[in-house]
């Protein structure tokens, strides 16, 4: 029996660095339904956001952005991505310049879908435990992989050095704690065609359930 929805269902899709979570979202957004990513919001508003930037400039230095405005991507990384407490100390703190308005723009978006009558919308975000909004999703979709899989797709697509990669996942849960958590799981391991047709199943399922709020 169909389970019939009331109200717009809001489903995080979240996984590890390297683990495909955004090619999970595309996938998604191809089979026509939402999907926002507040990732992709994170970075924009680093650049346009003019409270959040003077205050990314006061923390790290001029050094944080370039001379065209635009953000200094790898002096950041090398800032807050690394083995020391002195990393730890200056994600968090770069997290708690970003994450606040990212979590404004999330809702807001999610209220205007409401209001249009949106019966489903997904949200991509790769701190979704991390930050403790797991509670604001009805449900919450994790992209696991292998350790070894996730490296080789970070360092194709970014350049990134193994050990950098390492200690990027380590800065992050774990993907086994993540895969507790989480109310589905999408394995990607596999060809991108096989990714696909998982995300096609797994849609099937998710239309049909019901919010829970």
């Amino acid at each position: 029996m169909e389970v019939i929805q009331e109200g717009t269902l809001v489903i995080g899709i979240t996984g590890g660095i390297g683990c495909g979570k955004t090619t999970v979202s595309h996938f998604i957004s191809e089979l026509g339904y939402i999907v926002i990513s507040t990732d992709e919001k994170a970075k924009e508003l680093m650049v346009t956001d003019f409270n959040i930037k003077n205050k990314i400039f006061r923390a790290f230095g001029s050094e944080s952005y370039n001379s065209d405005g635009s953000l200094n991507s790898q002096y950041i990384s090398d800032l807050v991505f690394g083995k020391t407490d002195e990393h730890t100390k200056r994600l968090s703190q770069l997290n708690s310049i970003v994450h606040p308005p990212v979590i404004d723009y999330m809702i807001e978006e999610v209220q205007k879908y409401e209001e249009k009558g949106e019966p489903l919308v997904f949200i991509e975000s790769a701190l979704i435990y991390e930050a403790e909004l797991e509670e604001g999703f009805d449900y919450v979709i994790v992209v696991d992989s292998t350790e070894e899989n996730a490296i080789q797709r970070i360092t194709q697509r970014t350049g990134m050095t193994e050990e950098i990669a390492r200690i990027r996942m380590k800065q992050q849960i774990s993907q086994q704690e993540k895969k507790q958590l989480a109310d589905f799981v999408i394995e990607n391991n596999g060809t991108v065609d096989e990714l696909k047709q998982s995300v096609k199943t797994l849609m099937n399922i998710v239309k049909n359930l019901k919010v829970i709020k």
